[in-house]
């Protein structure tokens, strides 16, 4: 059974939309969603030459943009993880897209 409510659904989004999360070169760590409002992405790279935040929006907001269209306007805020929650924290209280 699918619902579009899942925090589920946003993930696989990405994996499709955003070919740095389906090869592994981009995780994402964790999601929160409140479904139709706003959803808050944290994603993260081991690799220290790729933009994460960056990968995930991609150039001129095209890719995030074409998972806000196809969850008819939900807000989605991508954040840089961090293992040190203070940064964290601070990642996810800035307002980002």
């Amino acid at each position: 059974m699918i619902s579009r409510t899942h925090p589920g659904l946003l993930k696989r989004l990405f994996e499709l939309e955003v070919p740095e999360i389906y090869d592994g070169t981009v995780e994402i760590k964790s999601v929160s969603r409140e479904a139709g409002d706003r959803s808050k992405l944290a994603v993260h790279s081991d690799n220290p030459e790729v933009d994460s935040v960056g990968a995930c929006v991609g150039q001129r907001g095209q890719r995030v943009q074409t998972i806000v269209d196809e969850l008819k306007g939900e807000k989605i805020d991508i954040v840089e993880w961090s293992e040190d929650p203070v940064v964290y924290v601070a990642n996810a209280l800035v307002q980002q897209k």
